[in-house]
């Protein structure tokens, strides 16, 4: 944490409240950006991003000095982003539990929304590349999501990608690898339908 971040983090402590908002103004669209590509779900990205503001404020008190800040939220956001998939998880697991037992309706679609969904809504406003990445980021795991937008999107190193997910540095770098791989997999996979004869004519 830098010396402003400190000062800052020490004024909102004793109760002013603008200190803080100048604390956490240059890391919110960082922690949209973050959320969104941890769940591809930017109402879920939204309410991340918000709830790790105010778990910060709320925990304020306790963060270290000689930390980095960013980090820090990061960790947060991460979190609560690891929640997320856990209680989709159920949520999928109770919805399928619920239709193989006859109990879902009709409608064997119903609440099943991939989360390459959001990815895909905008194809129309992004680049091939970064459709691929958006796309690939839903076929991932949640650890492997995790890692690389940790460590490739957001820039962090290994040791401070295992630091704000709790984690150990060989468990970082397994996971990076089978998140690169697949991600390079995808990517060439896509490429090959886009070659003559192969692409899909728009």
């Amino acid at each position: 944490m830098d010396e402003r971040e400190k000062e800052l983090v020490q004024k909102a402590l004793s109760g002013e409240s603008t200190a803080f908002e100048e604390l956490v103004l240059p890391y919110r669209q960082s922690l949209f950006h973050l959320a969104y590509r941890m769940t591809g779900n930017m109402e879920e990205a939204m309410d991340i991003a918000q709830e790790t503001l105010l778990r910060c404020y709320r925990y304020l008190n306790r963060v270290d000095p000689d930390r980095n800040f960013r980090n820090w939220l990061f960790q947060i956001a991460a979190n609560l982003a690891r929640d997320w998939h856990r209680n989709r998880k159920l949520e999928i697991n109770l919805e399928n539990g619920w239709q193989k037992n006859g109990w879902g309706g009709s409608n064997s679609d119903s609440g099943e929304i991939p989360e390459i969904a959001s990815g895909q809504l905008s194809a129309e406003t992004s680049s091939d590349i970064q459709l691929d990445i958006n796309a690939c980021l839903g076929k991932l795991s949640p650890k492997e999501r995790q890692v690389f937008v940790l460590r490739d999107l957001e820039g962090l190193s290994i040791k401070e990608t295992a630091a704000v997910l709790k984690t150990s540095s060989i468990s970082v770098r397994v996971n990076l690898s089978s998140a690169r791989r697949k991600i390079r997999e995808f990517i060439s996979g896509q490429t090959a339908t886009r070659r003559p004869g192969g692409k899909n004519e728009m």
